[in-house]
């Protein structure tokens, strides 16, 4: 079993790949959605991009509260975030220069309409399979464990 400082360390490490996670949201009525997303790990927060007029950027402009997962059932990161911004695409050049730098897309290229989300992480659970189910918080109140 990894240790806390271990498995902080892993989950860094895969936040800074930059790659494809899921996001899900939920309406007012706590009806949830999901969807893949390619997310920029910023060193302290996820940035997403997707459509503003989407049942997805609806939901997180008036449910803050999401949740994004990571990894493979055997080696999985789940994060509890919170929506702390939103841009418009067209309007963040300097979010739009860090998210095309580091997933290789500019989502302002797609087509207008399209807005940035800035989340930041509020738990974060990885494990390893069930062996690892203890001890699996590395973030709890925003804060790292180690």
């Amino acid at each position: 079993m990894r240790d806390t400082k271990t498995r902080k360390a892993d989950v860094l490490a895969a936040l800074e790949r930059q790659g494809d996670l899921w996001l899900s949201t939920a309406d007012r009525a706590g009806r949830p959605h999901l969807i893949p997303v390619s997310a920029w790990w910023n060193g302290t927060h996820l940035v997403v991009a997707t459509a503003g007029a989407s049942r997805t950027a609806k939901n997180m402009k008036t449910n803050r509260t999401v949740r994004v997962a990571g990894g493979s059932p055997s080696d999985a990161i789940l994060i509890d975030a919170d929506v702390v911004e939103n841009r418009a695409v067209e309007e963040a050049a300097e979010i739009a220069a860090g998210f095309a730098a580091a997933l290789g897309w500019d989502p302002g290229t797609v087509g207008a309409g399209w807005f940035f989300f800035r989340l930041r992480p509020t738990q974060i659970q990885a494990y390893r399979g069930y062996d690892e189910l203890e001890g699996r918080d590395v973030m709890r109140g925003a804060a790292w464990l180690a």
